[in-house]
């Protein structure tokens, strides 16, 4: 390997440890949930995404272990080729019929949907806003569509009809915002996008499952099925639902072009099939069993209030995402470090995921933890707080 270029590597990590931005890797030895064992020790978890226990439930691990006997572990080819099995077909079915959509096409995960769904339907004559804290993913299929676009300030409805010489506008955003917590105003973006005969393209990740009145929440389509004609949405597998990969949902001709386009789908190995039996598994009891979502939000409002009842300053958020900014990388890192001692695991979230100035404890409350949980938690950041690490 070329010497010169060993030389960079070591200059780039030197630089990102020095500026307090190096991540290192963890590798816990038990099940996802509320807790978990790294390096020989129970730690509270406070960074897992499986918002509802869905992936340690039992009945999902048994649809599991069934499937897994019929259909193998891995899918082994694209799903143009052999690797799409009629688990797949089912769970694509029943996503539409859940959501209100007219179809779904399952891709291996978010980030292969949103890289390869907005470049196969987007092109250079073509116009697209985008939030501007917006997922990586969602930036990188708007940056590989070639289309014009621009960024509009975080959580405002922009102008489309300030663009005219463009063949089709999308505006693309996250429903819920993966590091705020923060829910976009539908109404408002969804109005703009019909007065102005263009696309609504909405990251659903962390709404699917959890956002929405109706029976099983369907997220921002729990809004109703009409809006399918003006909004495509992406939904993932690895938050609500515990399992893992991501589909697209929207009108029947959207989702056949996607198949004909979109490289990442096109060109990948098709999710494993025990994924997919955890996904429709999870999916039934999500629609079957209300009492997770409401053990949920439960948990989510006693966590806000001890929090303000503590002096904790909170952003607007009443999603599970609970986001406590530090502005500074070393603050941050105290602080996690601090909690870690304590027995809870957070992750200080720092450049590049989030701006510069605003490094934060990203910390996500779900129906696996218990008010115990919750009470030392708060407990432990104000003593890690009243330290002045």
């Amino acid at each position: 390997m070329s010497a010169g270029f060993l030389r960079r590597v070591s200059r780039q990590i030197s630089d990102l440890t020095e500026r307090n931005l190096l991540r290192t890797l963890d590798a816990r030895r038990s099940r996802q949930g509320g807790r978990i064992e790294l390096d020989g020790r129970e730690l509270i978890n406070f960074c897992s995404n499986d918002y509802l226990g869905m992936s340690s439930d039992e009945a999902v691990i048994q649809r599991v272990s069934d499937e897994v006997k019929k259909f193998g572990v891995g899918s082994g080819s694209a799903s143009l080729l052999s690797g799409r099995s009629s688990l797949h077909a089912e769970l694509e079915k029943e996503l539409a019929r859940f959501a209100g959509s007219e179809s779904a096409l399952i891709f291996s995960s978010g980030y292969l949907a949103n890289t390869g769904a907005i470049p196969a339907l987007m092109g250079r004559k073509d116009f697209i806003f985008h939030d501007k804290l917006n997922h990586a993913s969602l930036i990188d299929g708007v940056l590989a569509s070639k289309a014009a676009h621009k960024r509009y300030p975080h959580g405002k409805t922009p102008d489309l009809s300030s663009i005219q010489d463009r063949d089709v506008k999308m505006l693309v955003t996250e429903s819920v915002f993966s590091m705020d917590g923060d829910l976009i105003d539908l109404s408002s973006l969804l109005g703009n996008v019909i007065q102005n005969e263009s696309v609504l393209y909405v990251d659903d990740a962390h709404g699917f499952g959890i956002v929405g009145n109706g029976k099983g929440a369907a997220g921002i389509l729990s809004c109703g099925s009409q809006l399918s004609s003006s909004v495509l949405v992406m939904i993932t597998f690895g938050k609500a639902l515990g399992s893992m990969g991501a589909a697209i949902l929207g009108s029947n001709e959207v989702i056949d072009l996607l198949v004909q386009k979109a490289r990442t789908y096109i060109y990948d190995t098709a999710m494993p099939p025990l994924c997919v039996a955890a996904a429709l598994e999870s999916l039934t009891l999500l629609e079957a069993c209300p009492k997770r979502r409401q053990s949920l939000f439960e948990n989510i409002r006693f966590f806000r209030r001890l929090a303000r009842e503590a002096g904790i300053q909170l952003q607007d958020s009443d999603s599970p995402i609970q986001p406590i900014i530090f502005g500074k990388e070393e603050k941050t890192i105290a602080v996690a470090n601090y909690l870690m001692k304590r027995g809870f695991y957070v992750r200080p979230i720092r450049p590049p995921t989030v701006p510069p100035g605003t490094s934060r404890i990203r910390l996500t409350i779900t129906s696996s933890h218990n008010h115990d949980d919750i009470l030392s938690l708060i407990q432990a950041i104000k003593d890690a707080l009243s330290c002045r690490l």
